[in-house]
């Protein structure tokens, strides 16, 4: 029989809070670890979604020689550095994208549990952000965002954040629609400035932001004009060169899934 703890037995209130701290700290660095490991499968899904591959097989392979990468080399980041940038077997350099990618997932889900805490919120943000790093690489390197990210994204992120507010359903709808249309209105106004990728996109976006799409627009246009001057003015692009404009999206998408909220309450105490 399961005896019932007396009042003097209590933890009091500095032990519960000590508990509570390790416990938060405990599931934030599980949230790193884990996005870790989703940035290592993000790493396949980037090169192998745009040439039609499979993602599941075959494993895990140098990229120059297909030999096999062994189990105790493929841990994230620190399989990397443990090879110290070179395959095993050919000794071909493996690119620093692989444990930045999982660096950068790690950071976004530890991000999302600093935000959100324990909660289906985090999970939804975990999964668009874990999208967003696979658009922004695979848009860098091929100049389009995949239909099989932001289409099925945006209809689970549509349903996941009606379930959780279904009070507030208009906003998210309306915001998919509403970012997804000022960005095709852009894109026919301005010829090549904006893709049809870009449009879909905004979809996903609209349906996980819901009211902080706003902010996300705004840093993705602030960030993509200064980023886009940089570039020309470093002579890495010319005018006529064609720069992505997904990263920029996914970068204020990032900020808006974060911090979006306090921006916009800023915005209108300064308005007001």
């Amino acid at each position: 029989m399961m005896r019932v703890l007396e009042a003097e037995e209590w933890p009091s209130h500095a032990e519960f809070s000590f508990l509570m701290t390790w416990l938060d700290a405990y599931l934030g660095f599980c949230s790193l670890l884990l996005g870790t490991v989703i940035g290592s499968f993000l790493n396949v899904v980037i090169y192998r979604l745009p040439e039609g591959l499979s993602l599941s097989s075959p494993g895990s392979h140098c990229p120059s020689c297909e030999s096999p990468i062994r189990w105790y080399h493929n841990v994230p980041i620190v399989g990397w550095f443990v090879l110290r940038g070179r395959c095993k077997d050919c000794g071909e350099s493996i690119s620093w994208r692989y444990p930045a990618v999982e660096a950068l997932t790690g950071a976004l889900f530890l991000g999302a549990y600093a935000v959100y805490g324990p909660s289906a919120r985090t999970l939804i943000m975990m999964a668009f952000f874990a999208a967003l790093v696979a658009i922004t690489f695979i848009d860098i390197d091929h100049f389009r965002i995949p239909d099989k990210i932001v289409l099925p994204g945006t209809l689970v992120a549509l349903v996941a954040s009606i379930a959780l507010n279904p009070s507030r359903w208009w906003e998210f709808l309306l915001a998919a629609l509403g970012g997804s249309l000022f960005l095709l209105v852009l894109g026919l106004l301005w010829r090549g400035g904006m893709g049809m990728g870009d449009v879909k996109m905004a979809l996903m976006m609209g349906a996980v932001l819901g009211s902080s799409t706003v902010v996300a627009l705004f840093v993705g246009f602030l960030v993509g004009g200064f980023g886009g001057a940089l570039l020309i003015a470093l002579r890495l692009k010319s005018r006529k060169d064609r720069i992505p404009f997904g990263p920029y999206l996914a970068f204020g998408s990032v900020v808006a899934g974060l911090v979006g909220h306090q921006v916009l309450n800023l915005y209108l105490s300064l308005a007001t």
